[in-house]
Formats: structure tokens, sequence, C-alpha cells
């Protein structure tokens, strides 16, 4: 998730004139949400790595998964997991009811031996809904979960500044024993959760209709949580859905933390966020969201020298940092600056350097970018609809386009996102292709870092007619980073995204006659990237006419066609097709 777009609306009216007063605040909920909510899930079930990761992943969400370490879980699966940002935690050794105190440390140090994980194994949920004594709890963990919280005389929905005892964090059950059934009773909890400015968790065992292991009991529609996490992404800028352990090391951070301003300018603010809880579970080192009051109108961030990513709403810079994480600083002129106290030094950025898991390598800029080639498992695709092309293993809507694939079966809100590698910083002219069959053009929004733009996609009374539409200048910094292709309206197809400009040495010719009469010409033809595509020599008295010759297998776009005749120097022109 981008926390950093994320913007606050206030809970209540007297929320909101004390935040207005304040020159840097701490957001209650990450992003400046207005509530929280956490799915936790038991018993380290094959289906949890099987089904349930995948279908949080198809959504950007992460859960928290409780391993019964003798159970023999799926260890390599589970770190598979963790490294796509979910959060292992323990259940206890054993199961036992109740769980003894002595498996507090033990489950832990063994879950910790097999998971390599950012935040190592905070969490402790509870088997059989039974705690173990608190101080064992406390001296090994951020968060002790237990079930409903009614069931303890607690309320079921936490506080902003969560419960009153950290031993006992309530998660409702769901499933065929449990008060949480249907996608309604899912979303009904987080609306709450939103309306309360609190946070709601859940506790699921196994799925109906999959393979549980020992996670038997109460039985849950894995489609009822897919629909919870769907209305949750379509109320993204209320509700953040996070794991339970990294919620309850947020609102501690946030309780205990502070933001002050170190140095002050024109052009440049700096700041420490800083604060003294850290211990030996854990060093407190989740992102907190902030906020600053600031005239500008544009602006980049590092922290201790890193570049962050920084946006401007509303007359307020938004930002995540992690406490006692070294200097903050913001610099007006949209360039990452250093404070001038440090002796790390970072180029000038538009946007944070970033590197997913690209699907076929980082895409080089200038170049073009295939919207099928998204990064893997980056995206929120709202529809399970394809054309099965196979192309994809995650296959995100990827659909026929000519001889090639394009990013369709869309829905307003859905976005794909990609590792680019920035050749050479400077300003690059974007061209969208695009198609719809709606009665009117839709748009969509490209951006990298803080740099968007938005593009026109032409309705062409189908969805198989193509158009380029120019969208304007990006300012982008060198080096890898995340663009991000979000879809503004339903039903729009992209085939490609085009970069054009800075470090491209492509010579366009001013005309395409050759000197020479008629004969026989060698061509090659690279795509945007360079990659040689095709070579072919061909009969022809001209540029045009040889490129006509040579590009009836190649699918639309963009080309550099290099050519020429015994004798003569070579020709490089751009051609479409």
């Amino acid at each position: 998730m981008n926390l950093s777009r994320k913007y606050f609306v206030a809970a209540t009216v007297i929320g909101s004139l004390f935040a207005s007063v304040q020159a840097q605040e701490i957001a209650t909920w990450a992003g400046f949400r207005q509530g929280a909510a956490s799915f936790t899930f038991d018993d380290g079930a094959p289906s949890h790595v099987t089904d349930a990761a995948p279908v949080f992943d198809k959504y950007g969400y992460k859960g928290t998964f409780n391993l019964v370490t003798t159970w023999n879980p799926n260890w390599s699966g589970f770190q598979g997991m963790a490294d796509n940002g979910h959060e292992i935690a323990s259940h206890s050794d054993n199961h036992g009811n109740p769980m003894p105190d002595n498996e507090s440390a033990s489950s832990r140090n063994t879950i910790n031996g097999k998971i390599s994980q950012n935040y190592g194994v905070v969490t402790l949920a509870y088997p059989n809904c039974k705690s173990p004594s608190a101080s064992s709890v406390s001296q090994n963990y951020v968060v002790g979960r237990i079930c409903n919280g009614s069931w303890q005389g607690v309320p079921d929905i936490s506080g902003k500044d969560g419960p009153s005892d950290w031993t006992k964090v309530p998660a409702t059950m769901t499933g065929s024993e449990g008060d949480i059934k249907s996608t309604n009773d899912f979303t009904g909890q987080m609306q709450k959760a939103i309306q309360q400015g609190g946070w709601v968790s859940f506790l699921t065992h196994g799925f109906q209709g999959k393979s549980n292991g020992y996670a038997t009991y109460s039985p849950t529609d894995l489609s009822a949580i897919d629909g919870a996490l769907s209305w949750a992404k379509q109320n993204d800028s209320k509700i953040w859905v996070a794991p339970m352990g990294h919620v309850a090391m947020y609102i501690k951070e946030r309780k205990a933390a502070k933001i002050t301003e170190k140095s002050s300018s024109a052009t440049s603010m700096s700041y420490t966020l800083t604060h003294s809880i850290a211990d030996n579970i854990s060093k407190y080192n989740y992102p907190l969201s902030i906020r600053v009051k600031s005239s500008w109108t544009k602006v980049s961030a590092t922290q201790d020298g890193k570049a962050i990513e920084a946006s401007i709403k509303d007359g307020y810079i938004y930002f995540d940092a992690v406490p006692n994480g070294g200097d903050i600083v913001l610099s007006s002129d949209g360039a990452a600056v250093v404070d001038p106290g440090s002796s790390t030094s970072t180029e000038p950025s538009s946007s944070a350097s970033a590197e997913g898991n690209p699907f076929k390598g980082a895409i080089e800029i200038p170049g073009t970018v295939e919207a099928e080639n998204y990064d893997v498992n980056a995206y929120s695709h709202s529809q399970a609809k394809n054309d099965g092309t196979a192309y994809r293993t995650d296959d995100a809507g990827v659909v026929v386009a000519g001889a090639g694939y394009a990013a369709g079966y869309t829905t307003a809100g859905d976005y794909y996102e990609y590792t680019i590698d920035v050749k050479a910083a400077g300003k690059y002219k974007v061209t969208v292709n695009g198609a719809t069959g709606n009665g009117a053009d839709g748009s969509v929004t490209v951006s990298v870092g803080t740099a968007t733009l938005d593009a026109a996609i032409k309705n062409m009374g189908d969805w198989n007619t193509y158009t380029e539409v120019e969208a304007g200048e990006l300012e982008l910094a060198a080096g890898k980073q995340i663009l991000r292709l979000t879809i503004n309206d339903n039903n729009l197809n992209v085939d490609w995204i085009k970069f054009e400009g800075n470090g491209e040495l492509v010579k366009i010719a001013n005309t395409i006659l050759m000197d020479a009469g008629a004969g026989l010409i060698k061509c090659q033809i690279f795509d945007m990237n360079g990659q040689l595509v095709k070579s072919a020599n061909v009969f022809a008295g001209s540029a045009q006419e040889a490129w006509k010759g040579i590009n009836g297998t190649l699918r639309n776009g963009a080309y550099v066609m290099r050519y020429g005749v015994a004798g003569k120097a070579t020709q490089t022109i751009r051609v479409r097709k």
C-alpha cells in the first residue's frame, strides 16, 4: 500500500479543530485513515498458504498467520508469505488447553529460528482462547490475542489507543461457529471501526471446502473474506487493513513518539521523530504517518539521507517515517536534499527510489512499459476475469491485443505497478495506448512517486481499437523506482505506456526518401527498449517502402528501424505501426 497517498478525514469536530492548530502531527491511523482492521488466522493451515494469501495479495493487503510449531506447518510456504509482507505469529507449541507459560518463549524462539521477517514474532494468539500468565506474554510479545472481547467482558472493537490490557486484544470469531459469516458481517464491523475511530480484528481458522489440516473448527467461507477485502479496497481512504502486530506497534509508537522541528527555511525543513520504548521484544520501528503544515506546491523528502515518498494536500505535506530512523528533511524544490549537518548525499529525485519484483526485469526508460508486464503480484484488480492467455500466473485481467497482450477487465480504482529504471534524470513525454467500448472516454493516471499525469482513453466503440494519446510530461529522477498505472473508469484496456525524452539516441529523419533507386535494403527493427525484434533484406526504393515490407508480423506500436544499402551509411529512424 502507498500510505503516503492517503489523506486525513477528521473523526470528530473537536479532533479537526485540534489538528488544525498543529504545525506537525502524527496520524491516529496509518495514512490518516479513520479506523483499522486486522485479519488473523489460526493453526497454520495448508489453505492459509494456498488460498488465503493469494486473496490478500490480490488486494495488496496483509494478514496475521498464527502457527502451532509442532503441527508441521509449511515453513517454506509461510516464509514466502513473510517475504511478501504477511505477519507470521505464534499460536503455541502444542495447542494446549490452556497453553503453558513456558511456550510463550519457546514457540516464539522456534518461529524466529524458522521464519525471517521484518519485525520478528511480536504477536501471540492463545489456543482455545485461554491465555497463559500475563507476565509470560508481556515479556515476549508486543500483543497477545484473545477471542471475542464480549466473551471476556471487553469491547469487540478497541479504541484508538488500543485495549486497556495488551495481553487481551480481542478478535471476533468468523465462520460457522462465529458471529461473522458473510461479507456484510465483515464490512459491518469495519464500518463500526470507522465510525468509532477504532480497531477491529477477526479470528479465522480454516475455510469451507479447502485443505485445512488441523484448522477444522468453524470453517469460514473464503469468498466472504474476498468480498470484505474488496470493500476495504474501495474504502481504503477510511480503513487501514494491516497485520495485528503491525497495528499494535503503530499504536504504541504513536503514543510514545514525538516529532520535533529541527530547522526551517523558505526552501527546506528538517525534523526528528523519536521515542524511547524500544526493548528486547521490538525496536518499535514501524513507519508512522506524518503531516506538517506548509504552503509549498512541490516537495521531496529524505530520512537519514535516503529518499522517502512525500505528497501535498490541502496545505499539508504528508509522508511516512520511521521513529529513531534519522533526520527527516523536506525540500520545496522537488529535489531530495540532505540536512546540512549530515555527511550523507543523495541524487535528486522526484520520488522514492524503489524496486518491486519485476516480471521481466526492470523496464528501461526511455522505453515502453507494456501494461501486461506489471511486477509480480503488484496490482489491485477487482474483477476475476481475463482472456485465459496463460501469459501470467498472477493474471490480473490480461487480454489479447493484436499479436500481444494488454491489461483489461478493469474497474475504477484498480492499479498496476511496474519497476522502471530511468537512465537519465529529466523530463519525459508520456504516451498511453488504450481502448474502451464504453459510451464515453475514460482516463487513467500514470504516477511515479509524487509526479502524476492523467491520460484519456478514447472511446472507439469497442475494446480492440487502440488509440495513442499524449498525456504530457513527467519529470523523473535517475534510477530504479515504481510506476503506478491507476484506472479511473470502469472497463478500460491499456496496451502500453511510452516514455520519450532524455537519453533517447534516436534520430528522427526529416525525410524518408533515399537518394538511391530501388534496391535490396538491409533492415533491422528494434523495440523502444533497444532490443532487436526483426531483421530482413527487403526490396524497396524508400524507407517507407522498406518499413511496409518488414512490419507485417509486428504488433502495433513504436519501433526504431535501422536500414541501409551496400556502400552507403546506415540510417536510423523512429517508425510506428
